[in-house]
């Protein structure tokens, strides 16, 4: 059974009387020791096996010999317990705690977002993708510290980033971002506790919007979407992605497009993908780089073109392996570990065998757009 009481505390006996003492980060959280009389160290032996309340009771009219009628007593004396403890900060974090904020709803594709934080930054980056009540991945945001710090495995760290295994969670620390303290996100994506600093957020609301993202991002691995980084473009009923490394040209290429053959832009940085009955959509979701072009709608895949600068303009239709290889080294999502990873290649096999894959080499004219509108073209007549 799950274990209520957090790691860190040890039972202990001293001169004949039972204490719980703080150890690791516990104490550099500040928290406390306390004695514990019979009942308490009934009660804590038991949530330390994971009981519930119903188990507990029984723990305790077993121990005692008291009958049934006793039991609404002894509940609330094992509520009164936890909640001691929880005042103590013993006790696992609750998910749902409020931190006063009215939620608000968003989609990123089929994800519905309810959103419990500051109503500015929803108005500035989420208003555009409004939905109806939904709770596929609630994000609150606390403008308070952490009772408590989470420590656990360094699974990556960079100088904007440090993902922590936290066990039941992924730990974001986010160095050189002053707004943002921490992010705690269930790694079933069902749940994001951003914490904040206050008195920055307007000031920095974007860094909030970007660290929402990752929380976005393990709730879609989790239920089979996936980022690709990539510029999209709307044409003959489809969406076109084209990727490619930084600096290779995408942002050029769908504008051509659009000057060219008036096509729409979609995203012009990163699009969700995922498979509903056997054909790839691609879904509008709020982040799109430095572009600021964004949609809510959902599209069709027709195909992905990867760039490469290159003196001259030439399409080919690379191995099947080339293609894998080139769409899971654009994808941005998450790959923290192995079976992640496999999560992401499995994905990439599915849209190669569904979709055209090419690779551009190109020039940022008017002819390589001509030579990939060519290709679009015969793969929809084909």
């Amino acid at each position: 059974m799950k274990k209520e009481i957090r790691e860190g505390f040890l039972r202990a006996e001293l001169g004949g009387r039972t204490h719980v003492l703080p150890y690791g980060q516990n104490i550099a959280d500040c928290c406390e020791g306390f004695s514990l009389n019979e009942t308490g160290e009934i009660l804590w032996r038991g949530m330390e096996s994971g009981c519930g309340r119903g188990e507990l009771v029984r723990l305790l009219r077993q121990e005692y010999g008291l009958g049934e009628e006793m039991e609404d007593r002894l509940g609330e004396d094992v509520e009164g317990f936890r909640g001691y403890l929880a005042q103590m900060g013993m006790l696992r974090e609750e998910r749902g705690e409020e931190y006063g904020w009215n939620p608000l709803y968003f989609s990123a594709g089929p994800i519905k977002i309810a959103y419990k934080g500051p109503e500015a930054v929803y108005q500035s980056f989420f208003q555009q993708f409004a939905c109806e009540e939904g709770d596929d991945l609630t994000v609150q945001v606390a403008c308070v510290p952490p009772r408590h710090r989470i420590n656990g495995r360094v699974i990556l760290r960079n100088g904007e980033l440090v993902l922590i295994d936290g066990g039941e969670v992924y730990v974001f620390l986010f160095p050189g971002f002053p707004v943002l303290e921490e992010m705690h996100v269930k790694k079933d994506g069902s749940h994001a506790l951003l914490f904040c600093e206050y008195d920055l957020i307007d000031r920095d609301a974007q860094d909030i919007f970007h660290a929402i993202r990752f929380a976005v991002l393990v709730a879609a691995s989790e239920r089979g979407f996936f980022f690709l980084h990539s510029a999209s473009l709307l044409y003959r009923g489809r969406a076109w992605l084209f990727s490619g490394r930084s600096g290779a040209g995408k942002s050029t290429h769908v504008n051509l497009w659009r000057e060219a053959f008036g096509a729409e832009i979609l995203n012009g940085d990163l699009n969700m993908l995922g498979i509903e009955g056997g054909t790839v959509m691609v879904h509008g979701q709020p982040w799109c780089g430095t572009s600021g072009i964004a949609t809510e709608k959902g599209y069709p895949l027709g195909g992905i073109a990867f760039l490469k600068k290159a003196a001259k303009n030439a399409c080919e239709i690379p191995d099947a392996s080339e293609k894998i290889l080139a769409i899971v080294q654009r994808m941005i999502s998450p790959a923290w570990e192995e079976d992640l990873l496999r999560r992401n290649i499995a994905f990439a096999e599915k849209v190669e065998s569904c979709c055209p894959v090419w690779r551009l080499s190109c020039r940022p004219d008017r002819e390589a757009a001509e030579v990939m509108k060519s290709a679009v073209d015969g793969s929809l007549e084909g």
